[in-house]
C-alpha cells in the first residue's frame, strides 16, 4: 500500500498518533523541558492528567485527555507507534467508528480503573487504550500478521507490570478486557462487513 492510500484509509489512526505526539510536545514546551526529557508526573494534572480528585471535582474529561500525556519519551513513542500500526489496520478492516469505539471505550475504562485502583497516583498514558487494541486484534483480525505483534506487546506489558508491582496493573487489565468485550460484540453483529486485510 502506498503512502497516499495509507493516509486516505487511516485518518482516525493517524489522528490518534498525532494527538499523542502533540500531547508530548505541548507538555515539554509548557514545562520548558527538552524534547527527550522525562516529565514530572505530579505536574501533569496541570495539563489534564487524572488523579483520584476527579471523584470530587467530577472533571471526567481528564480520563480522555490523560491518554495523550506521558512521563517518558520512549514510553510515549512506543505507545504511539504500536497504536498507529494496530489502529491503521483495524480502521482499514472495520472502519473508523469501530476503531474509535475500541480505542476510546477501552482507554476510558482503563483510565477509570487505574484512577480507582491508585487514587493517589497520577494517571496518564495511552497504554490502556493500546491494551484494548491488542485484545481487539485477537478477535477482529485473527488472520492478520499483526496477531503476533499484539501478542508481543501484551507480553512486554505483562512482564513490565509483574516486574514493577508483582501483578498486572488495573488500567492495563481493564483496558484489555474492555477491548475484548467490545470486539466480541462487534464480531457477533449480524451482517457485519469488512474489507480484506493483506
Amino acid at each position: 500500500m502506498n503512502q497516499k492510500n495509507f493516509l486516505f484509509r487511516s485518518p482516525a489512526a493517524i489522528s490518534i498518533f498525532i494527538l499523542i505526539l502533540t500531547g508530548w510536545l505541548i507538555s515539554t514546551q509548557y514545562f520548558g523541558l527538552s524534547l527527550f526529557a522525562s516529565q514530572k508526573s505530579l505536574r501533569l494534572p496541570q495539563l489534564g492528567a487524572a488523579t483520584g480528585d476527579i471523584y470530587i471535582t467530577h472533571e471526567w474529561w481528564r480520563l480522555l485527555v490523560s491518554q495523550f500525556l506521558h512521563v517518558h519519551f520512549l514510553h510515549m513513542l512506543f505507545n504511539a507507534m504500536c497504536i498507529l500500526i494496530l489502529a491503521s489496520t483495524m480502521e482499514r478492516k472495520h472502519g473508523w467508528r469501530v476503531l474509535l469505539g475500541i480505542y476510546l471505550i477501552g482507554g476510558l475504562t482503563g483510565q477509570a480503573a487505574r484512577v480507582w485502583a491508585y487514587p493517589l497516583l497520577v494517571t496518564d498514558g495511552a497504554s490502556q487504550a493500546l491494551m484494548a487494541l491488542c485484545a481487539a486484534t485477537f478477535i477482529l483480525l485473527p488472520k492478520s500478521r499483526l496477531v503476533w505483534f499484539a501478542s508481543l506487546i501484551v507480553a512486554i506489558q505483562v512482564a513490565l507490570d509483574v516486574h514493577a508491582i508483582a501483578g498486572i496493573k488495573a488500567g492495563h487489565l481493564y483496558g484489555f478486557f474492555a477491548g475484548l468485550f467490545i470486539s466480541l460484540a462487534i464480531f457477533f453483529i449480524p451482517g457485519k462487513q469488512a474489507l480484506p486485510v493483506k
